[in-house]
């Protein structure tokens, strides 16, 4: 029995072991004490917060053997730092290996996770989360505002810099430059703060319409802003086109009147109405009211008045005021140089004066200003426009004109009763003379106006210090004395046929052809071989036979029926045209053989038309009132420049005036106050259209 007994435990003792070491195997896998966690990799390192560590955490599971286990789930967690894991749980493969990877938290400092597996001991990997640099530039405030060019922006440019996960970076440089439009920045660079944002202020460039700033970290995108400059307030409103054109009257002028409304800057102003207003007898437009677009422009189209010479339109809005200046075009068939103005009779009977204006002899209407000049350009004589006239003549300060009816009008200059108007008022419109006769003739002189009836009487008013008037028995009286305001009869029972009016002396010629003078005669002007004066008409030495005379300052100038041109008296300029200097108190050939149509004497020059419609003047020339081109002065005749064919010619003081057989005006010589009517002050050495002409 026993002997059977120990051979059964022997034989049972393989079936133990096994049993014994399968026990074992089952604990190895189920419990710590069977089983250990070996930290393989991973441990220590260090990464920007926010970002993957570049190693993952690796374990290993191992028998007491030393041997792997495969298949075993460790499970890891993040036990400090805020950060994440690929995995929270991940199997040990044939190695008995398994990991995870860890993207750091975003806090500066260490970062732990903890590998556990069952009761075993767990193992815990440790990493450093260091600063991450700035990944991003994003803007924080300030894009897209509106405001008045050249102002601040009310808010400021801001922008927030960042790391890969959002954390605001402090201490960074951040630069901002503009780039269009012309602004400017407070600063030209900033340092984010604590929040990570860094601002500048803005003022807007000049520019009306979109401006940009950019803002720019090194190595980050460039963040742009973009603001949109509105026109300030409107600070100007200039012409652009339509301005200083002439048409016929009463037809509308090519170009549009065109303004721009602009800001201090030149931007543009929109939305603005613009009034267009035509002066009186300057036409109208279309429309009246235009509202300024996006560029501040208006237009409208201009049709001219009925009437020629120069128009106006005032262009108003946004408080400021421009003046178009036009005109219609003038055909002439006459001038007449004065002073230092001219005047010129219009076809259909208008009249238009130019120049200066001091005295009121314009007739315009338009008082001086203070004591100086007052320019203007070819305008029509008279408030009213409704005087048809069919003479004209220009004195020194003064004018007088007849109607198609022959009533007679002065105006200008009166202190000594030369405009016939009953008083010493000077005049600034045409004033009638006080008279009930017609006249067929006029002519005004420097200090007194002379006119012929119908019935061949002559007339005379004005100063009569020198005795001018050719009143016989009359008074004789100081400038400034005693005056004759009314037309007077020129006494001596003669008819006339022709009267001028000259500096302080009278000539005409009578119905027989013969010429008398009287007055001043100083100089020898009466041409009666002497130097007396006389207080009524002094026959001409040799003075028959003439067809033409005119008195000028200090000479006379006159025409037989040839053709043939004679002067007297003073000839210290060569005025008389002999050829020579010196003067003469009896009537001299003018130089050259000429046949003139047509004579004028003025201060110290003179002129003459010849019958193929060539001008020649003489005398002095120290304004080119000679018209040759130059300032020389000559003692015979000297064709004028241009090879213009003229029908009339007009010497004034120091300048002349001449219309052509196409009835186009033209003036030469002085235009200090621009008596030359071509809108400027410069002095011509040749003829220069006047104004206002086609």
């Amino acid at each position: 029995m026993q002997r059977r007994s120990g051979l059964a435990w022997t034989a049972l003792a393989p079936v133990f072991a096994a049993m014994i070491l399968a026990s074992c195997a089952k604990d190895l896998n189920t419990g710590p004490r069977l089983a250990t966690l070996v930290q393989i990799s991973g441990d220590g390192q260090a990464g920007a917060i926010g970002a993957t560590l570049g190693q993952p955490f690796v374990i290993k599971v191992v028998d007491q053997s030393g041997a792997p286990v495969k298949g075993e789930i460790i499970v890891w967690q993040v036990t400090s730092g805020g950060g994440s894991v690929s995995a929270s749980q991940t199997s040990t493969d044939d190695d008995g290996l398994a990991s995870t990877s860890l993207r750091l938290g975003t806090t500066i400092g260490p970062n732990t996770v903890r590998a556990t597996l069952g009761d075993l001991d767990p193992v815990v990997f440790t990493a450093s989360a260091t600063a991450a640099p700035p990944t991003k530039l994003t803007s924080a405030g300030g894009d897209g505002q509106t405001a008045t060019v050249g102002t601040l922006l009310p808010v400021d440019l801001s922008v927030e810099v960042t790391d890969a996960v959002g954390n605001p970076k402090q201490g960074v440089l951040v630069t901002f430059a503009v780039t269009s439009g012309g602004g400017t920045l407070s600063a030209t660079s900033a340092v984010s703060n604590a929040l990570g944002v860094a601002s500048v202020h803005w003022t807007l460039g000049t520019i009306a319409g979109t401006q940009s700033t950019v803002a720019i970290v090194s190595g980050l995108i460039p963040v742009t802003f973009t603001a949109t400059g509105r026109a300030g307030a409107p600070d100007a409103l200039t012409i652009l086109t339509g301005n200083n054109q002439t048409g016929t009257p009463g037809a509308a002028l090519t170009d549009s009147l065109r303004v721009r409304l602009a800001d201090r800057f030149g931007n543009p102003v929109s939305g603005v109405s613009i009034t267009f207003a035509p002066n009186a007898s300057s036409g109208t437009v279309s429309p009246t009211v235009v509202t300024t677009d996006v560029n501040g422009r208006a237009a409208t189209r201009w049709t001219l008045g009925s009437t020629g010479g120069p128009k106006q339109v005032t262009a108003t809005g946004g408080g400021f005021t421009q003046t178009f200046n036009g005109g219609g075009n003038v055909l002439y068939l006459v001038a007449s140089a004065g002073g230092r103005h001219s005047c010129g009779l219009a076809q259909g009977g208008v009249e238009y004066c130019w120049g200066y204006n001091g005295d009121g002899q314009l007739g315009i209407g338009v008082a001086p200003a203070g004591s100086g000049p007052v320019f203007a350009l070819p305008q029509p004589s008279g408030t009213s426009g409704n005087l048809t006239f069919g003479q004209i003549s220009s004195g020194r300060f003064h004018n007088c004109s007849l109607t198609l009816a022959g009533v007679g009008y002065c105006w200008g200059l009166n202190v000594d009763g030369r405009l016939g108007s009953g008083n010493t008022t000077t005049a600034l419109t045409p004033t009638a003379i006080v008279s009930t006769r017609p006249y067929s003739s006029i002519s005004a002189g420097q200090t007194h106006s002379c006119s012929i009836d119908l019935a061949g009487r002559a007339f005379c008013w004005g100063g009569n210090a020198d005795g001018q008037l050719g009143i016989i028995g009359g008074p004789v009286v100081p400038f400034d004395s005693l005056s004759i305001t009314v037309p007077t009869a020129v006494q001596g029972g003669l008819l006339w046929a022709a009267i001028s009016a000259g500096g302080l002396h009278t000539c005409a010629i009578d119905n027989a052809g013969t010429g008398w003078c009287w007055g001043n005669n100083a100089s020898g002007q009466l041409g009666d071989g002497t130097t007396n004066g006389a207080v009524a008409p002094r026959l001409v030495a040799g003075g028959g036979g003439l067809t033409a005379i005119s008195a000028g300052n200090l000479h006379t100038c006159a025409l037989n029926a040839a053709g043939a041109a004679m002067c007297w008296g003073s000839n210290v300029s060569g005025q008389l045209g002999t050829g020579a200097f010196g003067n003469s108190s009896a009537p001299t050939a003018v130089t050259g053989g000429l046949v003139f149509a047509a004579i004028s004497a003025g201060q110290s020059h003179t002129c003459g038309v010849t019958a193929a419609g060539a001008v020649y003047c003489w005398g002095s020339n120290a304004k080119g009132q000679l018209g040759d081109g130059s300032l020389t002065t000559r003692t015979a005749p000297t064709l004028v420049s241009g090879a213009l064919v003229f029908r009339s010619i007009s010497a004034g003081d120091l300048n002349s005036c001449g219309v052509t057989t196409a009835n186009v005006a033209y003036c030469w010589g002085d235009n200090e106050f621009g008596q030359l009517g071509d809108g400027t002050t410069t002095a011509r050495l040749t003829p220069t259209r006047v104004a206002f002409q086609p």
